[in-house]
């Protein structure tokens, strides 16, 4: 396994594994986390869908294949809201990395919208989970995750100056905020050593994922 966090933008919240959309489209995969903006874009309604990834494990019974969940969630309330942090950080940073990395979101996302967005966390999850109900206790409690982050960017100021103040006060300074460990300088996405483990997951954007997922049309030709 790659043991990587994927992220879609897609026409639907899958029921099934079989229950394909009629666009999907890769967005984002990033190695042994899932990074902030993520469950920012996340934050929209996150609920509980089918996997499109697999519908089960290559040693699974064939009758008695693991049921594999991923989250899904509004692509425009996500985005509304990882909108407002970015306007946040812009307006505290100093670094021209991370504002170009920032226009390169906004540039990519806009290109890319869809009327959800997909989470797949299958790798992460089965690094520390082997059963079912494991595996679906590991994605519920990412969902809580992204409801708390979602709460965290909602209660920023409007202002975008105290939002930036507060943004970087919680980041510093307060172990309980979803915020805290965000690096808004040259590093925000470094994750050697002991620059961040909370990794602001806006420099990689692409449409060309590990996983590939089929939309409605390419599923029925393969199937």
């Amino acid at each position: 396994m790659a043991n990587r966090s994927y992220l879609y933008s897609l026409g639907n919240r899958p029921r099934s594994y079989a229950d394909r959309p009629e666009t999907i489209s890769g967005l984002s995969e990033w190695a042994y986390a899932v990074p902030f903006s993520y469950r920012v874009l996340m934050s929209g309604d996150p609920a509980l869908c089918a996997s499109l990834v697999s519908d089960g494990f290559e040693d699974d019974p064939p009758d008695r294949p693991t049921r594999l969940h991923a989250i899904s969630g509004e692509f425009d309330a996500g985005h509304a809201r990882l909108r407002k942090l970015l306007a946040a950080v812009r307006a505290v940073t100093g670094s021209t990395a991370l504002s170009v990395a920032l226009d390169e979101t906004e540039r990519f996302l806009a290109e890319h919208r869809d009327r959800f967005l997909l989470l797949e966390t299958i790798e992460l999850d089965s690094m520390t989970e082997e059963s079912g109900d494991g595996l679906r206790a590991s994605v519920e409690r990412e969902i809580d995750l992204c409801g708390r982050v979602g709460a965290a960017v909602d209660a920023l100021p409007d202002d975008v100056t105290e939002a930036g103040a507060a943004l970087a006060k919680a980041a510093a300074s307060e172990p309980e905020s979803p915020f805290h460990g965000l690096v808004l300088d040259d590093d925000f996405d470094n994750v050697r050593g002991d620059r961040t483990t909370n990794p602001l997951g806006v420099s990689w954007w692409t449409d060309v994922l590990y996983f590939e997922l089929w939309n409605k049309a390419e599923f029925e030709a393969n199937s």
